[in-house]
């Protein structure tokens, strides 16, 4: 029993991205689906600059758009995993620029370094699924939804985590069950937007609930 409790311990340690402590404080359905706080504000962020990592998609559940899934959802989903990244750190960096709450905002290009201070966001795609067309258009109900989900993380310079998140968003679309390419885009950019949103209320030390 010994041995086994030493094992769980020791694979908490070593679970990557996220820290071995407890977070400061957990929010469910606020700003965004599911955030973990590791400290509880941002001090001076006039000092910091923000770099947004363009979220890794190789991993993503691809739902429809999946190895059994038709042709032009594979083609849609596959469209995703590349542009999927970029739409959304450039939406969070224009987002957040907006603000003119922190220092300078920038997508990393790579190779790039992060000096301080700053703060690093970071991520990944959990899914992209196209959903199906068909069931929305004959089935309806909220059947066939697309859906874009991402998990990450607010890092300082030296690596260490602030804060993780998670959030969703579920097509829901018009006559004719709608474009999944484009609402997988849409939702792609209001992710990066939602995440700005998120970074700049903690800045301001606004309820994130």
């Amino acid at each position: 029993m010994q041995r086994l409790v030493v094992l769980a311990l020791a694979l908490i340690v070593a679970a990557p991205g996220l820290p071995a402590q407890e977070p400061v404080k957990k929010i469910d359905d606020g700003v965004l689906d599911h955030i973990e706080l590791y400290t509880s504000s941002l001090e001076n962020p006039k000092s910091l600059s923000v770099v947004i990592k363009p979220f890794d998609a190789s991993t993503a559940d691809l739902g429809t758009g999946g190895k059994n899934g038709k042709e032009s959802r594979q083609d849609e989903a596959k469209t995703m995993q590349d542009q999927g990244p970029k739409v959304l750190a450039e939406k969070f960096a224009t987002a957040l620029q907006e603000k003119d709450l922190f220092k300078s905002v920038k997508v990393a290009a790579d190779g790039d370094a992060v000096e301080g201070p700053a703060i690093v966001v970071e991520g990944k795609f959990i899914t992209l699924d196209p959903g199906s067309r068909a069931k929305r258009y004959f089935a309806g109900f909220g059947a066939g939804k697309s859906s874009v989900k991402v998990t990450g993380t607010v890092k300082d310079a030296s690596g260490k985590v602030l804060a993780a998140f998670t959030q969703r968003r579920i097509g829901a679309m018009g006559v004719g069950g709608g474009d999944s390419l484009g609402k997988l885009m849409s939702d792609s950019r209001k992710i990066g937007e939602d995440i700005a949103n998120f970074l700049s209320k903690w800045a301001r030390g606004d309820d994130l609930n």
